[in-house]
């Protein structure tokens, strides 16, 4: 079946298949291969040399602000608890996806997720085998098992014991726990990588939204 009709088809069934072409580029598989490397040693001069000096830092304010000194500042990449590092990590952990044959964006989460429904209201699983509780416990009774199901958040965050759960509804209506490791929001970080004088660079970072 067709990438697209694929992807259509499983939105409309209250899924969300993850999507991970960046080997489909060999040049931007290696891009991200270095990418990877930078982010795993926090490395902020590796960090610039694979960023455009133009980059984008958006969500900051009522306007993006533009090149490496003000991204610098806004993602704290000279920090090693900085922001960008965590982000990042997210971004590769969740694969990029090929929007045109020179630009790369990530996390599918975030670009594919379905326009008619109210993004500040789901979560997306990013498991194909997750329980769903009926309480906040690893323990707790399965009530269904979710495949890269669209959750709809029922509650806010609770805590129990060593690990963050979170309330939510399928979309047949059964209700239960899932940990907040395992689903994403839609309103996520989002990245895109273009191709620029035959080489691949971070061009925009925007922060999460709330």
């Amino acid at each position: 079946m067709h990438m697209f009709l694929a992807f259509f088809f499983a939105a409309q069934a209250g899924q969300l298949a993850p999507v991970s072409e960046e080997k489909r580029e060999p040049g931007f598989s290696a891009f991200v291969s270095r990418l990877k490397a930078a982010v795993a040693k926090r490395d902020s001069k590796a960090l610039k040399k694979l960023t455009d000096e133009d980059v984008i830092a958006g969500g900051f304010g009522d306007k993006d602000e533009k090149g490496w000194t003000k991204f610098s500042n806004l993602w704290e990449v000279d920090q090693k608890d900085g922001a960008v590092w965590d982000v990042l990590a997210d971004l590769l952990e969740l694969g990029f996806f090929r929007e045109a044959p020179s630009i790369y964006v990530s996390p599918y989460v975030a670009w594919k997720f379905p326009r008619d429904l109210d993004a500040a209201d789901y979560l997306v699983v990013l498991r194909d085998a997750l329980p769903l509780r009926q309480t906040p416990d690893r323990n707790g009774a399965v009530v269904a098992n979710l495949a890269f199901d669209i959750v709809r958040r029922v509650e806010a965050r609770r805590s129990s014991g060593s690990f963050d759960w979170v309330q939510v509804e399928t979309a047949k209506g059964v209700r239960g726990y899932v940990q907040t490791s395992v689903v994403r929001s839609p309103l996520m970080a989002r990245g895109q990588f273009a191709l620029k004088d035959g080489k691949w660079r971070l061009s925009v970072l925007d922060r999460a939204r709330d």
